[in-house]
């Protein structure tokens, strides 16, 4: 990660405009460095993109993209959120540059230096703002953190297929196939 200068809070248009903070969140006026992944990291957020972006070549009507801005309101407040992968569907904007909402599925891959505190922070503001379903990698326990808007966190493990509930129907993706 590279040091960006100690700032105060900055305005919305400061943040857009800025290329040191292009992979940088946006948190109530403050930047927000994201944690840098780990190859295994990457590998793992390279194959989830792959395997949805499969599935949407099969079940037309979204897209998969990585690190996308996106705009959110929490509790009155502006954040800007970039999840590791995100699949949107139903999008009529595509020349924005961001999107002004949630995806409909987020992927976060938690790095060696992100609290689970914060991810699971992250994910509500998704929620709150029309996520429908969120998957949290955890590559040092080789398992997924299956989360939906007010439901029980489960959690699935080597042997076990991940599913795109009501959200992406038919989706298959062993578990294992993400850490091989």
């Amino acid at each position: 990660m590279s040091a960006l200068p100690a700032l105060g809070p900055i305005t919305e248009e400061q943040y857009l405009t800025d290329p040191a903070f292009k992979h940088c969140e946006y948190v109530d006026g403050i930047i927000v460095e994201r944690n840098l992944g780990t190859k295994p990291h990457a590998r793992i957020q390279s194959k989830c993109s792959r395997k949805l972006d499969e599935y949407l070549d099969t079940h037309p009507g979204g897209y998969v993209v990585v690190e996308l801005h996106c705009r959110l309101q929490v509790r009155g407040r502006l954040r800007f959120r970039l999840p590791d992968v995100a699949v949107v569907l139903a999008d009529d904007a595509a020349e924005q540059r961001y999107l002004e909402r949630s995806p409909d599925l987020v992927v976060e891959v938690r790095s060696p230096d992100d609290s689970l505190t914060s991810q699971l922070r992250k994910m509500d503001d998704y929620f709150e703002n029309g996520c429908r379903l969120a998957w949290l990698v955890l590559p040092e326990e080789k398992s997924v953190v299956i989360l939906t808007p007010g439901g029980a966190p489960r959690t699935a493990t080597a042997g076990e297929t991940l599913d795109g509930g009501g959200v992406l129907p038919g989706l298959s993706i062993p578990v294992d196939d993400l850490f091989a």
